[in-house]
């Protein structure tokens, strides 16, 4: 993907997939750079096409991450260890443990009050 700024769901969509490829990898510093641009890029377009409504509640708001970012209940799971945590919280049937909730601010770059009550 060329370095640029996002305008549509369809490249956002591009964008996290590569962010999903190169996250985690051994990186040259051109291929870091690309990665912490793209995700920069990726952010901002985020912020601005799908930001976090105050009045959503917890289990909205992770949903709308979800559905901004192209993430499954497995995705998600993988992020903080337990898909079915995921599952059961997007039913409501338990809380978020301090360290998941600290994994999901991280990983979409938000604060982890979004997910307390």
């Amino acid at each position: 993907m060329k370095i640029r700024s996002i305008h549509t769901d369809e490249e956002h969509q591009q964008a996290t997939e590569i962010i999903s490829q190169l996250m985690g990898r051994d990186l040259d510093i051109d291929s870091g750079d690309y990665l912490d641009t793209l995700i920069v890029l990726v952010n901002k377009y985020e912020d601005e096409h799908h930001a976090i409504d105050e009045r959503m509640t917890r289990r909205e708001a992770l949903r709308a991450l979800m559905e901004a970012n192209g993430l499954n209940q497995a995705d998600v799971g993988r992020v903080i260890g337990s898909e079915s945590a995921v599952s059961m919280f997007l039913k409501g049937d338990r809380a978020l443990s301090k360290a998941q909730i600290r994994k999901l601010a991280e990983r979409f770059k938000i604060d982890p009050m979004v997910f307390i009550e």
